[in-house]
């Protein structure tokens, strides 16, 4: 697997406990690959083990998986990120865009065991416990006792990983402090109305 480091070295981060610390209050990654002539990407929340690894499932139908048993890809996952106008900093600077992002390249290997599986599933709910659910997998439930051949397991071995963390640090101190500010108070923004509009769209009934 080719690598290629981020371009503004300033940026870049290889603090491994900041690393970690990012991906587990971020989770959610997007994954791409190069799958038999196409690129095909997926969004997939990912939990961190002791060794290094992640791990996470998808859908069995999920094209990027199905069939697959190895394969390697970008994963990226995204943190805040916001506009930083001229007035935001304490000299006026030129506009731009910062962010926070973990990238990295990993093998992949798809579990499809429905052992394996269900290990997945129920160390994947007792993540989430520790954030705001109590569910924990039945193995019993008939639900998930159906459920298990149509889903996919993934097991994701770290190659290279860093973190991308643009946050003006190329400007003066006080105008680095207050674009963190700047970004850190427009990650309220209410987007209410915008969601009901796309939640209506995206249930109404297709035509062809």
């Amino acid at each position: 697997m080719s690598v290629c480091p981020f371009h503004y070295p300033q940026y870049r981060s290889t603090d491994p406990e900041m690393i970690n610390r990012f991906i587990d209050v971020f989770p959610l990654a997007m994954m791409t690959s190069h799958n038999h002539g196409h690129f095909l990407c997926s969004h997939i929340p990912l939990w961190r083990q002791p060794d290094g690894s992640l791990f996470g499932h998808v859908d069995g139908n999920n094209p990027q998986f199905k069939g697959e048993q190895h394969l390697s890809a970008q994963i990226v996952f995204m943190g805040p990120s916001a506009y930083i106008p001229p007035h935001a900093y304490v000299s006026r600077q030129l506009p731009t865009w910062n962010y926070l992002a973990v990238h990295m390249q990993a093998n992949i290997t798809v579990v499809d065991a429905p052992d394996q599986t269900l290990e997945i599933l129920e160390q994947t709910a007792k993540r989430l416990s520790k954030q705001a659910s109590d569910y924990q997998v039945d193995k019993r439930d008939p639900r998930v006792i159906s459920s298990l051949p149509h889903i996919l397991g993934l097991v994701i071995r770290p190659e290279t990983i860093e973190g991308r963390f643009k946050l003006s640090q190329d400007k003066s101190s006080p105008d680095t402090s207050a674009a963190l500010q700047w970004l850190l108070d427009n990650q309220t923004q209410d987007h209410a109305e915008f969601l009901k509009e796309l939640l209506h769209a995206a249930t109404q009934p297709h035509s062809n």
